[in-house]
């Protein structure tokens, strides 16, 4: 199932309240589908679905009216045509547009929104004594616990039945590839139980390889009950004690145990698993009982290694409610100087500190929350969190508990602050509120992004969950979101461009480097690169794993379209050619400019003066330049015979608009011999460069013909490309390199009898690159050859037969530097990977041709009936086509 199917049918399986977050990206990625996106979502929706997708769309009114009304029966049809239309724009485009995912491959995601800067500290104010205790979460009835369901009697054991011989054991088969993840796999009961995972996106980070296995995140609470069946496989080392050799660590409450699991709840198919399931938890008791000191705490994190620090819990304010930093009557000094210090000592130790906003309803966030206001050098690694309400209201708004972000806007994040969790540890499910709990599953994505990407600084990992969180509709109002909704499907994916990192640190976006294949090479380098796994980076220097097809132009698309407006372009040449001859021995044939730009629209010439009978120059200008030599020169009547380019010099016609000149000498009355030089523009082969190189060629031709009509020629020559590769163009594996290819050639016609003649050519060559890109070098060895036969039974028919390779590489292997190993320090590792650009098709055509003259109307028929077999040199791509046509000469 094509990818952008597949994409439709997730969007539409979304509810309302995350419709908008999820299909407003999908328009800007595919702007292409909006009318079939829009129409397909619409189906058997309610009006305010309806009503919220043309919101999104922009719909206007004549679109709501075709859009709203699509009957039910046309569901399957919208969806085939999105398949259809994907497969087609793909080899259109030649562009790859799968979606990127951590190391399977897929394409960029939107650029991001920037990460606006912290804002300004308020004017001080005295500050009230500090009276560390949990904020209250406001807990909501708890649904009933599900009845069990009786299980069935066992059935009774089967009577013995005779066994048959056994049979040889089966020859072994090669394993399975294993299977590739999907979000689809994680959505088990336990994962449904609650609907925070999944609006949170967390599971497209678990099938992105995401677990957060053994990233240690300390949970500083009232305690944690280590015994909880759903905790007591997750405790980190140090632990199980409150401090080292002291009492073991339990739970003053039930407020750490609640936090705790949201954290990192063992996934075992009970209750609800947390967001970061494979994360190990470092209890640290600083309330209640046995409380440590702030500085033991932050001590006790670095001690054992934690890495994320949640913390849901605050200071209090006289009178009740969370303290904020306007509270405070010395405008924040005492809590700068106390916690300021202690908590640098965390982030230098490279410690993420989450915390909860508070549940007071206020404009602002606890004064530890917004702690870099008054302490900036800990900005990078901190983090606050506000409460959404996902589960009573379709918007998502901010909870009505909860703080704002106010001056912590550009660290803060939200996150649903309702959630079921098994807080007695009886099995049973309860649901818990509060910035509290929004703040752990907060904890749990760092942790997740600490995993799947475990070069990234922690600082950076702050950052990506920053700028990818959700930032579409309410969301952009950083007063009360900060930067937005967390979405760890987006947080999991490219952010912005792709780009390429050099071995030298140089940074290449990744659209810049990617390889068009020539029609010589077919599909060998896009096979071959599909071996190899790359590295590249996004905008926030993530590294991701694709695969090497990504590099191709054309990875995703499918076999090459025939050209058929070159075929036909070919078929009429002739009758867009006039000819012009004077007495002094001068033969001109020109065509006038056509409708299109460029030589296009320039029109060709081909010139032959002959200055006496053992001498003659030639010059052409916008034509093929095998016009005058070869098989053209030795059979005329071929010229315009066939509609392919079975009777030129393969090397010279890598570019059809050439142009140059030439001297050709008779050597008695059987020799002859020529040499000729030309010059040519190559055509762009990437839509959005306008750039483009010059190709050049020289050849000498040496030829025979026999008194019996046997005609045979010998061509050398040497073909000289700039960036490219017989035809293949790629600036990054080329840079400004240049290829040179020694070619030779045989020619030959020979009579069958007075009207039946049998022709072939055979070409070979040898190129060598010369690179100062990616590439190292290059050896290829290529070949073309024609076989044919022409008759002309009557004065006014011709008839002719052929069998046609074009050129196609037969051997040849390209020594290249790629991206694929990533190093400790997120740089990239570059290595040598060789390339086979053996074409693993052979591209034939095989035609049969007629042309006849009506002597009375000098009207011209000619047909052409041709079976194309491995089009450009791709295994399978065949086609037949038959081809008509009448002219009147003027």
């Amino acid at each position: 199932m094509p990818e952008i199917q597949q994409e439709f049918i997730r969007l539409y399986e979304l509810p309302d309240s995350l419709l908008r977050m999820q299909v407003e990206p999908a328009l800007e990625i595919f702007p292409e589908y909006r009318s079939s996106l829009v129409q397909y979502l619409a189906l058997d929706a309610s009006p305010q679905r309806q009503k919220l997708l043309a919101e999104i769309s922009n719909a206007t009114e004549e679109e709501r009216v075709a859009w709203f009304q699509t009957p039910r029966g046309q569901k399957l049809a919208i969806t085939g045509a999105v398949a259809t239309a994907a497969v087609l724009i793909a080899a259109n485009n030649r562009s790859d547009e799968s979606r990127p995912k951590p190391s399977t491959g897929g394409q960029p995601a939107p650029a991001p929104a920037p990460t606006p800067s912290p804002q300004p500290a308020p004017t001080p104010s005295p500050a009230p004594q500090p009276n560390p205790t949990p904020s209250p979460a406001p807990t909501p009835t708890p649904d009933p616990a599900p009845q069990p369901e009786p299980e069935p009697a066992p059935a009774p054991a089967p009577a013995p039945v005779p066994q048959p011989d056994p049979t040889p054991e089966p020859e072994p088969q090669p394993p399975e590839p294993p299977r590739v993840a999907v979000p689809g796999d994680f959505r088990t009961p336990e994962f449904n139980r609650a609907n925070h995972l999944s609006l949170l996106g967390a599971d497209y980070a678990y099938a992105r390889g995401a677990s957060a296995d053994g990233v240690v995140v300390a949970v500083k609470d009232t305690g944690v009950d280590i015994d909880a069946a759903e905790l007591r496989n997750q405790i980190a080392p140090g632990g199980d004690r409150v401090t080292d050799g002291g009492e073991r660590m339990s739970d003053t409450g039930t407020h750490g145990t609640a936090v705790a699991k949201a954290v990192a709840a063992e996934k075992n198919d009970s209750a609800v698993h947390g967001v970061a399931y494979g994360a190990k938890l470092l209890p640290i008791r600083v309330m209640g009982s046995g409380a440590l000191s702030d500085q033991d705490q932050v001590a006790r994190e670095i001690q054992y290694g934690a890495r994320v620090s949640n913390n849901s819990w605050s200071l209090t304010r006289a009178g009740g409610g969370t303290s904020r930093i306007e509270d405070n009557a010395d405008g924040g000094k005492w809590v700068r100087d106390h916690f300021g210090p202690i908590y640098q000592q965390g982030v230098d130790a490279g410690i993420v500190y989450v915390w909860a906003a508070g549940n007071s309803g206020d404009s602002q966030p606890s004064s530890l929350a917004a702690l870099p206001v008054l302490v900036p050098g800990l900005q990078g690694q901190w983090l606050a969190v506000v409460a959404v309400d996902h589960n009573n209201s379709s918007t998502g708004s901010i909870s009505g508990y909860s703080n704002r972000c106010g001056d912590a806007a550009a660290w803060c994040i939200a996150a649903p602050g309702q959630i079921v969790v098994d807080v007695h540890g009886d099995g049973s499910s309860q649901w818990v509120a509060g910035t509290s709990i929004a703040a752990p599953q907060v904890s749990g994505g760092v942790a997740l992004l600490m995993d799947l990407f475990p070069t990234l600084s922690p600082a950076q990992i702050v950052q990506r969950l920053l700028v990818s969180a959700s930032k579409t509709g309410p969301y952009s109002d950083q007063a009360i979101y900060g930067q937005g909704v967390m979405d760890l499907n987006a947080a999991t994916q490219p952010i912005g461009a792709l780009m390429i990192e050099t071995s030298t640190g140089r940074i290449v976006p990744f659209n810049s480097a990617v390889i068009s294949e020539s029609s010589a090479m077919g599909s060998a380098i896009r096979n071959s690169l599909a071996k190899v796994d790359l590295v590249l980076k996004d905008s926030l220097n993530a590294p991701f794993l694709f695969s090497g097809a990504t590099l191709s132009a054309d990875a995703q698309a499918e076999p090459s379209r025939i050209d058929t407006d070159r075929y036909l372009a070919r078929f009429d040449q002739e009758y867009r050619m006039q000819s012009l001859t004077t007495e002094g021995g001068l033969r001109l044939d020109y065509s006038a400019g056509g409708e299109g730009s460029g030589l296009d629209a320039v029109g060709a010439m081909q010139a032959w003066q002959q200055f006496s009978p053992d001498l003659a120059l030639s010059a052409s200008f916008n034509t093929d330049p095998s016009w005058n030599q070869g098989l053209q020169h030795l059979a005329p009547t071929l010229k315009h015979a066939s509609l392919t380019q079975a009777f030129s010099n393969p090397y010279l016609s890598l570019d059809e608009q050439a142009s140059g000149a030439g001297m050709h000498w008779q050597l008695g009355s059987h020799w002859h011999g020529g040499l000729q030089v030309q010059a040519g523009k190559v055509p762009q082969r990437f839509a959005d460069r306008g750039d483009s190189q010059l190709q050049h060629s020289m050849q000498t031709e040496w030829g025979y013909v026999a008194p019996s009509g046997l005609a045979a020629s010998v061509q050398l020559g040497v073909l000289s490309e700039e960036q490219r590769l017989l035809g293949s163009q790629s600036n990054a594996l080329f840079g400004d390199g240049q290829a040179r290819t020694l070619f030779s050639g045989l020619n030959v016609a020979m009579p069958l009898s007075e009207r039946w003649k049998v022709y072939g050519r055979y070409n070979t060559g040898r190129s060598r690159l010369a690179s100062n890109g990616w590439a190292q070098e290059a050896t290829v060895y290529s070949d073309s050859f024609t076989l044919g036969v022409i008759g002309q039974p009557t004065s006014q028919w011709q008839l002719g037969a052929l069998a046609y390779q074009p050129l196609r590489i037969k051997d040849g292997t390209l020594s290249t530097s790629l991206p694929t190993d990533l190093n400790q320090d997120n740089s990239i590792a570059w290595n040598q990977v060789d390339l086979s650009l053996n074409a693993d098709g052979k591209h034939m055509e095989y035609e049969m041709f007629f042309r006849y003259e009506m002597p009375v109307w000098a009207i011209n028929f000619k047909g052409s009936l041709l079976r194309i077999e491995d089009y450009n040199n791709e295994a399978g791509n065949n086609d037949l086509m038959l081809l008509l046509n009448a002219a009147m000469p003027y």
